[in-house]
C-alpha cells in the first residue's frame, strides 16, 4: 500500500514537473490516454504491482518515458516518504479541525438555512451561477463573505500556523462546504461555488477519506496532493466535506 501510494502521488506529478519527458506526437494531453489507462488498472486493483512496475520499466528501457540521468532517486524517495508522512499528520489535523465547536455550529446553521429553501439544489445552482463574477475584495460580496467569517479565520489561523513550522509540504488552500456541497467557509475564492459534482467531494462523502492523484490544482495555483474530509455531527450524521490542497512543488526542488 505505501508503494502504491507513493507512485500513485508520484508519476503524474513528475510527468507535469517534468522529470519525466514523453516520447509521444501528440499534445493534447499532459499524460497521455495509455499511461492513465495503466494507471487506472493498477489503481483498481486488475493489475497486481509487479505487473504494472514492468510496465513502467518497459515504458523507460525502451524510450517512451525518458528519465534525466541527473534525478537522484535516494532524495526523490525521502521527500516523497517525508510527503506520506506530512499528508498523514494533516489528515489528522483536519480531522480535529472539523470537529472544532464552531465549525459545527457554522455547518448545522448552513444546512438548516438550505433545507428551509425546500429547493438547496436551485439555490446552489444560482449561486454557482454569479460567483465568477464575484469579487471576493468587495465587501458583502459572495466571495468575500465566505473569506472573512469566523470558520474562515479558524482555517485561516490553522494556515498560518503551518507557514511558520518546518513542514516541507505546505497547506495552499483549505475550504468546507455543507452537506449539500455549497461552500460555507474558504481560505480563497474557489474556482466554484458549487462541489458536490466534484470527485474528491463524492468520493469524501461515502468513504470518509479522499487523496487525490498528483496534479495541478487551478483553485489554488499549485502542483498539489488534495485531502477530502467527510464531516459528521456528534451524532454521526453527514454535515459537509472539508477539502486541504497540499504544495507538493517542492518534492521536485533538488532537481531545479
Amino acid at each position: 500500500m505505501k508503494r502504491k501510494f507513493l507512485l500513485l502521488v508520484t508519476i503524474p506529478l513528475l510527468l507535469s514537473a517534468g522529470l519525466f519527458s514523453l516520447v509521444s506526437a501528440q499534445e493534447e494531453s499532459l499524460i497521455p490516454a495509455w499511461i492513465k489507462t495503466a494507471i487506472g488498472f493498477w489503481v483498481n486493483g486488475q493489475i497486481p504491482d509487479e505487473e504494472f512496475l514492468k510496465a513502467i520499466e518497459y515504458f523507460v528501457e525502451n524510450e517512451i518515458i525518458k528519465v534525466p540521468s541527473q534525478t537522484d532517486d535516494t532524495v526523490l524517495i525521502k521527500n516523497l516518504q517525508i510527503l506520506q508522512a506530512e499528508i498523514n499528520m494533516k489528515i489528522e489535523q483536519s480531522r480535529e479541525l472539523v470537529n472544532i465547536s464552531l465549525i459545527q455550529e457554522s455547518l448545522a446553521e448552513s444546512n438548516a438555512s438550505f433545507a428551509a429553501t425546500g429547493s438547496p439544489d436551485e439555490i446552489i445552482r444560482q449561486v454557482d451561477e454569479r460567483w465568477q463574477s464575484s469579487d471576493p475584495d468587495v465587501p458583502d460580496s459572495i466571495a468575500f463573505n465566505l473569506i472573512n467569517n469566523p470558520s474562515a479565520n479558524i482555517i485561516r489561523s490553522i494556515m498560518d500556523i503551518d507557514q511558520k513550522s518546518d513542514s516541507q509540504f505546505k497547506y495552499a488552500e483549505i475550504f468546507i462546504t455543507n452537506q449539500y456541497g455549497g461552500n460555507i467557509a474558504q481560505s480563497h475564492k474557489t474556482t466554484d461555488y458549487k462541489q458536490n459534482d466534484e470527485l474528491w467531494w463524492q468520493k469524501a462523502q461515502q468513504n470518509g477519506v479522499f487523496l487525490s492523484e498528483g496534479g495541478f490544482d487551478e483553485s489554488a495555483g499549485v502542483y498539489s496532493s488534495d485531502i477530502a474530509i467527510r464531516i459528521l455531527d456528534e451524532d454521526g450524521n453527514f454535515i459537509g466535506v472539508l477539502k486541504a490542497v497540499i504544495n507538493v512543488e517542492s518534492i521536485t526542488d533538488d532537481f531545479s
